[in-house]
């Protein structure tokens, strides 16, 4: 435990050595430095990435850097490797259902195992890890919904295909799309929804029309473009809605069940939970309601009328921008963006250049082509950089080193009984962490947030570290794993060759593979020193233990 106490104190120190530099202008890793004849550099992304940088990059948009990908982003260039990512077909969850034959008594949690698989091994990284972030924001949870069986397995994937099919789509599609899915109707009470009946004291559930407002697109309170929050005279906060908004948007979402159900009350075993829900008109408030921001939704309307009028005032609400681009800015690149930055994307979040509202490539791009983004220094006085998720640091050391199973299928459905964090497996509809969430100390009293510090504790902190060391140590190989083996198995067939040539050769390829070229010289020493005590004639060892020491290091837990 005190070990673990020293990990965590680590990367609470590694964090405010951000802010740190921040405040005194500098950064670590591979910077380029500004023209002292111009006294002002160039749009970051206009220059060609390094090896290092390009590194950096994936850590944003995929699910861990390989080789490969490095060279590819080299080649190409930041905003053509976007552009390339976007044309990609998505590879959708469900798919991966019919590539395989299984026991039905084993399908717990299946959709897990299309979703590691999907994260590793697709080719539309950028897609993939986008559809992540808005899984963290419109939140549904295997806790929480019938998931139970293939069926459920499914619905919960093709929840998610739903994120990945919006990802480059438009916010508006999204919303819609979303609101009527079975899987959210069942986890935040809208299915079944029904209209008041006054004298049997019965209500409409406001539980989704609420979430929907404060969860997924304007938040409690009234913002600025750059996410700031706006004032009143008094200097106070202004509230987004309030309790008669509620009331209202929940009676427009009344009257909308299963898309096999029968009858409004039927309740089946092979209820739909695939296809967007129907609606029987008998159980919808068709009285005049009111909405957020002075909204009214007129009387006599149809139940379809209701819904997309009630979505449309929302989308359109000025909150959206800001509040979806702070938010898929700190889940992809930097826990603390500066206000510029949140009102640049949030613009283009209004307006993608032709009049279109909610464009969802626009908003991506204007994210990871960003100033802010690709130097990694922001235009404030706050810290550049994340805490990364625990799930991301697993599979950025399965995609670092090519992880394989002999059957194909990648089986690790307990990852949150280690990693404090599963795909759809939050405790609540308000995620693993926060996104306002600020340790107590030093990153709390200079006003800093590190939302992921929410779920890493020291107990999480020693599970995850302890998985991570067994993980390297005991499931790698220098051959390929029998077509029988289901274990997840990493190749270190590279490494080896490199520390065969000289330790130095190792430690910078894990510099740029799992770092980014940002590791501290004073590591590098570490590592340097602890090889030489290995015999020079085991290089399958030398890489082992080097591969453990940095993927279980405070360095590696960081994304800068």
């Amino acid at each position: 435990m005190q070990i673990t106490k020293l990990i965590y104190r680590s990367l609470l120190y590694i964090f405010f050595l951000l802010f740190v530099a921040a405040c005194s202008g500098g950064s670590e890793g591979e910077d380029d430095p500004a023209s002292p004849d111009t006294g002002e550099e160039p749009p970051a992304h206009v220059d060609p990435p390094t090896s290092g940088k390009a590194s950096r990059f994936l850590q944003q948009t995929t699910f861990g850097a390989t080789t490969d990908s490095i060279n590819r982003v080299v080649d190409m260039g930041y905003e053509a490797w976007i552009d390339w990512q976007m044309t990609l077909p998505v590879t959708k969850h469900t798919d991966y259902y019919n590539q395989f034959t299984y026991d039905p008594e084993s399908t717990w949690s299946l959709y897990v195992d299309a979703w590691w698989h999907r994260s590793l091994k697709a080719e539309d990284q950028l897609r993939q890890r986008v559809a992540f972030a808005l899984s963290e924001i419109w939140v549904v949870s295997q806790y929480g919904v019938s998931s139970g069986g293939i069926e459920g397995n499914q619905s919960l994937s093709n929840y998610y295909d739903i994120l990945l099919q919006h990802s480059f789509g438009n916010y508006r599609d999204l919303m819609q799309d979303v609101t009527l899915n079975p899987v959210m109707g069942e986890y935040l009470s809208m299915l079944r929804n029904r209209k008041p009946d006054l004298e049997r004291n019965i209500r409409p559930d406001e539980n989704y029309a609420r979430e929907l407002m404060q969860l997924f697109t304007v938040g409690l309170v009234e913002l600025n473009l750059d996410g700031s929050p706006k004032l009143d005279a008094q200097g106070n906060t202004i509230p987004t809605y309030d309790q008669a908004d509620i009331e209202g948007l929940a009676h427009v979402f009344t009257g909308w069940t299963w898309q096999n159900a029968e009858r409004f009350w039927w309740w089946g075993e092979s209820r739909d939970l695939i296809s967007p829900m129907r609606v029987f008109p008998e159980f919808h408030a068709d009285g005049e309601k009111r909405i957020i921001n002075g909204g009214i939704i007129p009387a006599g309307q149809t139940p379809e009328q209701d819904l997309a009028q009630a979505l449309d005032h929302i989308f359109n609400h000025p909150n959206v921008g800001p509040f979806v681009a702070k938010q898929l800015i700190q889940k992809l690149v930097t826990s603390n963006p500066s206000p510029e930055y949140i009102e640049r994307v949030a613009t283009r979040f209004n307006d993608n250049g032709s009049g279109v509202r909610g464009d969802m490539k626009a908003v991506i791009k204007a994210i990871l082509l960003d100033e802010e983004a690709i130097s990694g220094v922001a235009a404030h006085g706050k810290p550049f950089g994340k805490l990364k998720e625990p799930i991301l640091r697993l599979s950025a050391f399965w995609r670092a080193f090519d992880a394989t199973t002999g059957n194909g299928t990648y089986e690790f459905r307990w990852v949150d009984n280690d990693f404090a964090q599963g795909p759809l497996k939050s405790p609540s509809v308000f995620n693993f962490f926060s996104p306002s969430y600020q340790p107590a100390g030093a990153l709390r009293d200079a006003d800093i947030v590190a939302p992921e510090f929410e779920i890493h504790t020291e107990g999480t902190m020693a599970k995850m570290t302890n998985h991570l060391h067994w993980r390297s140590v005991s499931m790698n190989s220098f051959e390929r794993p029998s077509p029988e083996a289901k274990d997840i198995i990493v190749d270190y067939s590279v490494e080896r060759d490199l520390v065969s040539a000289s330790d130095d050769e190792l430690i910078e390829h894990l510099n740029v593979l799992l770092l980014a070229g940002t590791m501290s010289d004073h590591m590098k020493t570490v590592l340097k020193d602890y090889l030489t005590t290995i015999d020079a004639d085991n290089p399958e060892r030398k890489a082992t233990e080097a591969i453990s020491l940095v993927i279980t290091s405070p360095e590696f837990a960081v994304q800068r």
